[in-house]
Parts: structure tokens; sequence; C-alpha cells
């Protein structure tokens, strides 16, 4: 599914503040973004104002959840990419958007990624979110 992606400005400072070794927090969560129509990431958006008119799932299985795994990986500069990955199961009908990637104190939206397509999902259907950031020089 092709989507539109973006580390968002409040994700970056939280980066620089763990870089600077202030008080700051890492990579922890993911939720879905509901909506009636698509989103377009944007890196204006915060953890408590989503791209465009999405908000945050509360229920049906999208909604703030611990990501399975974070990890790191290698592309061209030893540690230079973050891993994550999450499986969501809907508990009930619910319009996915987009997510966002949350730190561990779920105040701070690391990064946003909007779907093309709202995704209609019904009870026990699964959302698997297998994602790769990297951080590389230009």
């Amino acid at each position: 599914m092709a989507q539109t992606e973006t580390w968002t400005d409040t994700g970056i400072a939280e980066l620089i503040l763990l870089l600077r070794e202030e008080a700051a927090s890492g990579m922890e969560s993911i939720v879905g973004l509901v909506d009636t129509d698509t989103c377009v990431a944007a890196a204006a958006s915060t953890f408590a104002d989503p791209a465009e008119a999405a908000t945050h799932a509360v229920a049906n299985g999208l909604e703030l959840a611990a990501i399975d795994t974070v990890g790191g990986d290698t592309v061209n500069t030893a540690g230079d990419t973050i891993t994550f990955d999450h499986v969501f199961t809907a508990t009930g009908a619910i319009n996915i958007v987009g997510i966002h990637v949350c730190n561990n104190d779920d105040d701070v939206a690391f990064i946003e990624c909007c779907f093309n397509a709202l995704l209609a999902m019904a009870n026990t259907d699964t959302l698997t979110i297998d994602g790769q950031s990297t951080i590389d020089q230009a």
C-alpha cells in the first residue's frame, strides 16, 4: 500500500534531546489513525494534533499499544536505521487511515504515516506494520 510518511518536528526535537542527554524518551508505542477520508503525513503534526482531521483510535483493537519490536539495522553506516513492527488485530469495525509511532510516555509522535486509501477493517482483520526509518547523511 502506498503512503506518505514523515518524522514529525516534535519527533526530531525528542531525538535531539536524546542526543544531548537531556530528558527525553525513546520510540515505544504505536496507534492507528482514524478518519472518514485519507490524510497526508505532515512534519508539523503532533501527538495531540494528527494529520488533517485524523484522530487516534481509542477502541476496536487499533488503540495505543506497545510496539512489538524496535531494533536497529545497517544500511550504509553502522546502526543508521531504526526498525519497528507491530501487528494490530481489529476487535470491531474501524476505518484506519494511518499510524503514529510514539514515545514511551505517549506525548510525542516520532513518525506519522498516512495510507493512500482508507483501510476499512472488520473484527479479526489484522494490520501488520513493518517500519523502517533511516537517519542518513545527505
